[in-house]
């Protein structure tokens, strides 16, 4: 019976994949029509020469800023059109998942898939993710939770394959949660997090907070332990596991970054296909973007930084700016690692320095690479993924066994003032 409805689920699959790709290329040859319809109309309207009233040397003629309202109608119909659309699917999705599974009498899965619904609060959406619970999880104490997000072009699938993390949390005994985007408004490279958007990094909206309330559901099903939720991504999602420690840094023990950014950095920090002149952001500029979100005495939690110097998308001067960030926050040296050593693995050269204030445990840790470029390193095989290289996955683990959350930011005293985003 089950091998029936398999294939039954594969022909409806394969059927739905062809009537997808025919209604998109009909709404492809729709919009362009709409288009031509549309410059047709602004060029029968373009005047002969620059309006009388507009000054000499002005950008305001009549004919731009019908460009530019042509554009920017453009723009918006296509943020509403992903937005529906994403929305839409997370939905269907979900539930064709339940009807089948109901169907063909299915246990409940070992790695069940989950749906947040988008909550009250400023630039909340519905998102899906799936997550790996291990045998015995639950049973006697608390488990500690992760949080692993996916990169551009990527998926949570695409994430839990290459990272490994299911067969570390078997071994270990944690909880893994794989967020997925799902939806986002705007333009952007397909599946990216927001992290240079100031209304989806500040607490109180957006992804960060969607993030957040997306643990504290996970945490209303399954017996977490508050003081063990962790944070770790791969490129934006790094990027914003960066704006969760920031943002949430005194309820998520430690994270960790992969070929991200620091907080608050802009797109012109990342080598876009055909850009140049790469830009990032003085990190002066950056420590008072966090401190403007964590309040006076506020630091971020604990980082793990791996970076590689061949990475071709985002250098590796924004992992230095996150350290040096992170140490100013944290009121370390930088330029002094407490410790250093250094090894060759799978011909990858890769240099790990901890950082941290006398006799206290490391604030931040680097683990720098020479050699693989901009992706996952020493996971399984996949797209944007380094299997011949150090092992990050277990060693961000061990980072986070050493760092759970300090018994002195639960208390009332050491908690920093969030401010929420208006």
């Amino acid at each position: 019976m089950k091998k029936t409805w398999d294939a039954i689920r594969h022909a409806l699959e394969r059927l739905g994949g062809r009537r997808e790709k025919h209604r998109r290329d009909r709404d492809l040859a729709r919009r362009r029509r709409r288009r031509i319809v549309d410059w047709e109309e602004l060029l029968a309207r373009r005047p002969s020469a620059r309006s009388a009233d507009a000054p000499s040397g002005s950008r305001g003629c009549a004919f731009c800023a019908a460009v530019r309202g042509w554009v920017v109608l453009q723009w918006r119909r296509a943020a509403q059109a992903f937005t529906a659309l994403g929305g839409r699917l997370a939905e269907l999705a979900v539930a064709a998942g339940r009807r089948l599974g109901r169907r063909e009498g299915r246990a409940p899965s070992k790695t069940p898939a989950g749906l947040f619904r988008r909550r009250a609060y400023p630039g909340s959406r519905t998102r899906r993710f799936e997550l790996h619970v291990p045998p015995g999880c639950g049973r006697g104490a608390p488990s500690p939770l992760l949080v692993v997000l996916h990169g551009c072009r990527q998926t949570n699938a695409d994430i839990r394959r290459i990272s490994n993390f299911d067969t570390i949390a078997d071994r270990e005994g944690f909880v893994v949660a794989y967020p997925f985007i799902t939806s986002y408004a705007g333009i952007r490279i397909r599946n990216c997090w927001g992290w240079w958007l100031a209304d989806e990094i500040r607490p109180g909206a957006g992804e960060v907070e969607d993030l957040w309330q997306m643990i504290e559901q996970i945490r209303g099903q399954l017996d977490i332990d508050p003081r063990r939720i962790h944070v770790a991504g791969l490129s934006s999602g790094g990027g914003m596991a960066v704006a969760a420690m920031v943002a949430h840094q005194d309820r998520i023990a430690s994270g960790a970054v992969v070929a991200g950014v620091p907080y608050s950095e802009t797109p012109r920090a990342v080598a876009h296909a055909g850009s140049s002149g790469v830009q990032y952001k003085p990190t002066d500029a950056i420590v008072e973007s966090m401190r403007s979100v964590m309040g006076p005495g506020g630091v971020p939690s604990p980082v793990f930084v791996v970076h590689s110097s061949h990475d071709p998308v985002v250098g590796i001067q924004a992992a230095r700016n996150l350290r040096d960030s992170w140490a100013a926050c944290h009121g370390i040296d930088s330029s002094r690692p407490a410790t250093q050593k250094s090894g060759t693995q799978g011909g990858v050269a890769w240099v790990h320095a901890r950082y941290r204030r006398a006799r206290r445990r490391s604030a931040i840790e680097t683990l720098f690479l020479e050699g693989p470029g901009h992706g996952w390193y020493g996971g399984n095989p996949g797209r944007f993924s380094f299997p011949d290289a150090p092992d990050t996955s277990t060693l961000m683990w061990r980072f986070f066994k050493r760092h759970p959350l300090y018994h002195d930011t639960l208390r009332d005293g050491g908690r920093a003032r969030l401010r929420q985003a208006s």
